[in-house]
């Protein structure tokens, strides 16, 4: 009896030998195969790098030609607006696109040179009245940027924000990216959502291309631009105004007089250009901050994701 107990203990502790080392060979297999998937997707991601460099380099290459083939004007039905048909190379597969961020209202725009700017901030309330949503929005936007701590009627500065949790405070700086909205004490994911796709984040000055403008956009220029005038001035997406004498024609039709058009003008400078490049299976996005001035096109910023 004794011999048989003695048997059953030491197969016993086989078994449990043999189950805990099946579970170290477990752990080990899964650690390396998650190390051998960090590793691979570290290296595709500098693959990634690399590829969206050359195709940075077709992007500048179709914007130099666009620009000397029509300068001065951008438009939807643009070569370099349309999307970039798949690259094949072994084991990835490359898809691109530019798309122009000159057809918005310029949140800097707002307050620039430690002055107020009112004429943009009139339109930026009329592009709140056309979308339906607050209209002091406009007055906390410029408080965001500016300096001081002084607060507009309306507006926001740092103690509407020190409630909040976490506290912050004003960025009294200008706007680095559109995103920084969803900040406001008035903006809210819908407010966002709704407003974003109209407004853009670029240096003061930069001109707004109403060749991209939405009807909401058309509508911010003048009180008297109705819906029905907008859809009509905006055709659908797809205007391609020759110059801003063709703009001033088309509103002298629609019966509204001569409106100030500084600032605005047919043509796009800044451009983001998106790739999504597809290696084993895994795909990984990169986008690409341009500037185009004549034929000289820049890369001012880079980001894996959207920008």
């Amino acid at each position: 009896m004794n011999r048989e107990r003695q048997r059953g203990v030491a197969l016993l502790a086989a078994v449990l030998v043999v189950a805990l080392a099946t579970v170290l060979i477990a752990a080990l297999l899964d650690r390396s195969e998650a190390t051998f998937a960090r590793t691979r997707n570290t290296l595709r991601a500098e693959q990634g790098w690399e590829l969206m460099r050359g195709v940075e380099g077709w992007a500048a290459d179709a914007l130099r030609q666009d620009f000397h083939s029509e300068p001065g004007i951008d438009s939807a039905q643009d070569m370099w607006a349309q999307q970039l048909p798949p690259i094949d190379l072994p084991g990835v597969r490359i898809f691109a696109k530019l798309r122009q961020i000159s057809g918005c209202l310029n949140l800097n725009d707002l307050h620039h040179n430690d002055a107020d700017d009112a004429v943009a901030i009139v339109r930026m309330e009329r592009l709140l009245i056309a979308l339906k949503l607050n209209p002091a929005i406009a007055a906390q936007i410029a408080d965001w940027i500016d300096a001081d701590t002084s607060q507009r009627q309306q507006g926001a500065e740092d103690s509407a924000y020190a409630t909040r949790r976490p506290p912050y405070r004003a960025s009294n700086q200008p706007f680095a990216h559109v995103s920084e909205l969803r900040l406001l004490a008035a903006v809210t994911p819908e407010v966002y959502a709704t407003l974003a796709p109209h407004v853009c984040a670029l240096p003061a000055g930069s001109v707004l291309n109403l060749n991209f403008a939405s009807e909401v956009v058309w509508m911010s220029l003048a009180e008297q631009i109705t819906p029905n005038m907008a859809q009509r001035l905006a055709r659908d997406g797809r205007a391609r105004y020759e110059s801003l004498d063709r703009i001033q024609q088309e509103l002298q039709q629609l019966g509204i007089p001569p409106l100030p058009l500084s600032g605005f003008g047919t043509q796009t400078d800044w451009f983001v250009l998106e790739a999504r490049i597809v290696a084993d299976g895994i795909p990984f996005v990169y986008s690409s901050l341009l500037h185009r001035s004549g034929q000289q096109v820049n890369v001012i910023a880079r980001s894996r994701g959207s920008l």
